[in-house]
C-alpha cells in the first residue's frame, strides 16, 4: 500500500479464504485439448472436463459446490472469518462455510473490481453465499457498495 501510494497507482487486495470448486469454464463441444483458446467461455464456469478430472469419488463434489455456492460477499478490509475446527468437516461439503472462497467468485470479484471506482485503493475479503445462481448486475454494484 505504501509504495503503491508514493507512486501515484492504484492497489486492490482481494483476499481469499480456503478456496474451492472451480473449473476453467469452456464449453466442451468448441474445446481442443492442445488449444485452450478455442473454446467459448461459459459465465458459470461448470466445464465436463475440469470436474472430471478432480473426480476421486462416485460424485465429485467439486460439480456439487460449483451448482449449489454460486453466490458471493465481500467485507472491507481483513475481517473475513477462518474456518476454525470446521475446516475438515467442510473439506467435501457443498454449502457456502466461513472462511471458504470459491475460485470461480473469485476470479469474477477480481476481474469485476476492475471496472468498479471505490475498488481501486481497496482492501477486501471474498467470501461466498448459497445460491443457484451468480450475482446480477444489481447484487455486484451493491456488494461493491459496501467497500465505499
Amino acid at each position: 500500500k505504501r509504495i503503491a501510494k508514493k507512486k501515484g497507482i492504484e492497489y486492490t487486495i482481494a483476499r481469499a479464504g480456503t478456496l474451492k470448486g472451480g473449473g476453467i469454464g469452456v464449453y466442451e463441444e468448441d474445446y481442443e485439448e492442445d488449444d485452450e483458446e478455442s473454446g467459448k467461455y461459459y459465465p458459470q464456469y461448470l466445464t465436463k472436463r475440469y470436474y472430471e478430472l478432480t473426480k476421486k469419488d462416485l460424485i465429485t463434489w467439486q460439480l456439487l459446490y460449483d451448482c449449489d455456492v454460486r453466490g458471493v460477499t465481500i467485507s472491507s478490509g481483513d475481517v473475513s472469518p477462518g474456518p476454525g475446527f470446521k475446516a475438515i468437516l467442510n473439506a467435501k461439503n457443498n454449502k457456502a462455510n466461513a472462511g471458504d472462497t470459491s475460485r470461480c467468485g473469485l476470479a469474477e470479484t477480481m476481474v469485476r473490481s476492475l471496472s468498479v471506482k471505490n475498488a481501486g485503493n481497496a482492501d477486501f475479503g471474498v467470501g461466498v453465499a448459497d445460491s443457484r445462481t451468480i450475482p446480477t448486475e444489481e447484487e455486484w454494484t451493491s456488494l461493491f457498495g459496501a467497500l465505499s
